[in-house]
């Protein structure tokens, strides 16, 4: 599958025209990454978005004792990093490649140059973005809230 199609199937990029898709493949770095590797560690600077292409990624967090714990088994079409071209900040999390895969990613440099240069495009994805946390925070407040008062 080709960077373009890889954005078209995204929910991410909904919304947004050939053209636009043009552009966008055109900001996205490709990168082979190893099984065993990791893309980025918790508390790492947060610099970009990721999208699958091949393989399989595992997003785990440190435990209380200093154990990683899975969080999400990620495979062809997911992506992960989102929050990197909102908000200068480190990573939450833990990025580690479970198998070989290959991994398009979009700097929050090039899509702080896609705000200046296309902000129509930008605002969809940023808008895409919002909806995303927007779903995992209702989700997640509702977990946090059972396990509150149980």
């Amino acid at each position: 599958m080709d960077t373009i199609e890889l954005l078209q199937k995204n929910l991410l990029f909904r919304g947004c025209s050939r053209d636009d898709f043009e552009l966008l493949t055109g900001l996205f770095q490709e990168r082979r990454v190893q099984s065993g590797m990791t893309i980025f560690a918790e508390k790492m600077p947060a610099e970009a978005l990721y999208i699958i292409k091949t393989g399989q990624v595992r997003i785990t967090i440190l435990g209380a004792d200093g154990d990683e714990v899975g969080l999400l088994q990620l495979g062809a079409g997911d992506f992960f990093g989102e929050i990197a071209l909102l908000q200068e900040s480190s990573r939450a999390v833990t990025a580690r490649a479970e198998t070989a895969c290959e991994v398009v990613m979009l700097t929050r440099k090039d899509f702080q140059a896609l705000i200046d240069l296309e902000p129509r495009i930008a605002a969809k994805i940023t808008l895409s973005i919002a909806r995303l946390l927007a779903m995992r925070v209702k989700a997640y407040s509702n977990k946090l809230r059972d396990i509150l008062l149980s």
